[in-house]
């Protein structure tokens, strides 16, 4: 039935079904905009909060981050 795709070389099935995949989803996405559009009702201050909570989970990550840095610096330093 299918056995015809085994002949095909690995990168070129692999390419196909990226692109048929990546086509889907944006073939998808266009369709469906409007309707999504019309079902969901945007507060005003949405994008502030977006804001918020993407600066609250950037001092986490930079704290995080440091830490990291220092802890393995001190192993470095001790061995």
């Amino acid at each position: 039935m299918l056995y015809w795709i085994y002949e095909l070389p690995t990168v070129a099935v692999v390419g196909v079904f990226a692109a048929l995949f990546v086509a889907i989803c944006w073939v998808a996405t266009i369709l469906s905009r409007p309707i999504v559009q019309a079902r969901i009702h945007r507060p005003s201050g949405l994008n502030e909060l977006v804001g918020d909570f993407m600066q609250y989970f950037g001092v986490i990550y930079g704290l995080l981050l440091g830490l990291l840095a220092v802890a393995t610096y001190q192993n470095y330093a001790e061995v």
